[in-house]
């Protein structure tokens, strides 16, 4: 009965864990995917604050090395979006301002193909009744929970402002001033991330840099590579190249090492509970074992006089609390990748206001799945050595008298 609970407490420690990393291991892949979706692999800045005078030359010249299939120039700074709704009030929310070549945007990232409605080059439905003087703005992209914020929707314009610092009195929105410019909203964007959809505010390049007063062309150039995985590669060997030797880079998982990081550290943090699940479970290991050697003092005296040595017992003792271990650990595998595979086809949806994601991502692992099976039959082994060692140190001559 102890060896059925043992064998039952490793079962449910690597489902559980098994499911968990799994989940984990989606979940990562889900944001890698929406990250490449919504910001280039690579970005290409001049080492100064300066701005790139001739963007052509260096686009030319990537478009010429290997692993990169796209790169866009762009120009980017934080900015005030001030709109009053219907109701009167004003309301303000910071935002990220970015300039893009649309045209080549495309070959970087998936940001207008998330658009709504389609993307049509910054311009407005013709069919739209725009509001008096609206004809003359140019048009913006914003993150759909950035419009949410500012009460505003499609063929609405909104004031953009680069403040003054002495000129914001807290609480009074309209006392803002600095330069400013009104844009039109054209589209609304849904990159499946709430830190883009809350933050993004997207534009034509030119407009875009001379509202902030750009010196230059372009303040940087986003590259897409062949594969996430070659950013860092790709990176590295643009920095060695003559015309780029003025420059840094950063990739996407410079940009989002927190967030990696964290996971990582959650993954380890996992490990370690199967550790100490494992630990727990094996207790019971070693009582049934206990127990056993206790009921069969007579059994393991009779087989030492008639010649077996202390290794067999003790390797006999070793082997069957291994095969408990062994079959809690083959069961838990196998219901993990079991109901890993059900989720997969029959996925589990996530209420909308929850988390980014619409259901709870699944990516089957089989290293993980190795990894955990070969920990917790490790930690099985070692709660059956002392066992062993108690049964094959026991005095043959007493062991049958005792019974």
């Amino acid at each position: 009965m102890t060896g059925l609970v043992a064998m039952g407490g490793i079962l449910v420690g690597v489902l559980a864990l098994t499911v968990i990393i799994s989940v984990m291991n989606g979940l990562e892949a889900e944001l890698a995917g929406l990250l490449n979706d919504g910001e280039a692999h690579i970005e290409l800045r001049p080492r100064s604050a300066s701005g790139i005078p001739a963007i052509s030359p260096l686009l030319d010249n990537l478009s010429r090395q290997p692993h990169v299939v796209g790169a866009a120039p762009f120009v980017s700074s934080e900015v005030l979006l001030v709109h009053r709704g219907r109701d009167g009030r004003s309301r303000i929310q910071t935002a990220t301002l970015k300039g893009v070549d649309a045209e080549r945007e495309l070959t970087v990232t998936r940001t207008f193909t998330n658009c709504h409605p389609e993307f049509n080059d910054f311009i407005p439905d013709p069919g739209w009744v725009l509001p008096e003087g609206a004809n003359a703005d140019p048009g913006i992209l914003l993150g759909v929970d950035l419009a949410g914020a500012l009460r505003i929707g499609l063929g609405q314009r909104l004031r953009m402002v680069v403040p003054a610092a002495s000129s914001f009195r807290s609480g009074q929105l309209d006392s803002i001033q600095g330069r400013e410019k009104w844009w039109l909203v054209v589209g609304l964007v849904d990159a499946g991330l709430a830190e883009f959809n809350s933050t993004m505010a997207i534009a034509e390049i030119d407009k875009a840099a001379e509202f902030l007063q750009i010196a230059g062309e372009a303040q940087g150039i986003g590259i897409k590579c062949d594969s996430q995985g070659q950013a860092g590669v790709v990176a590295g060997d643009l920095l060695a190249l003559p015309a780029f030797t003025d420059f840094r880079t950063e990739t996407w998982l410079d940009r989002n090492s927190v967030l990696f990081e964290a996971m990582a550290r959650e993954k380890a943090l996992m490990y370690l509970f199967l550790v100490l699940t494992m630990a727990v479970a094996s207790l019971g290991i070693i009582g049934a074992l206990t127990l056993m050697i206790s009921e069969k003092r007579a059994e393991i005296g009779i087989l030492r006089t008639l010649g077996m040595t202390k290794r067999g017992i003790m390797s006999w003792v070793v082997l069957e609390g291994w095969l408990v271990g062994l079959i809690g650990v083959a069961s838990g595998l196998f219901l993990g990748w079991l109901i890993g595979f059900l989720l997969q086809r029959f996925p589990l949806r996530i209420p909308g206001d929850l988390f980014v994601l619409e259901t709870v991502p699944i990516l089957l692992n089989p290293v993980d799945f190795i990894l955990v099976g070969t920990i917790t039959l490790v930690v099985c082994l070692v709660a059956t050595l002392y066992p062993g060692w108690e049964a094959a140190r026991m005095d043959p001559i007493e062991a049958i008298r005792a019974t």
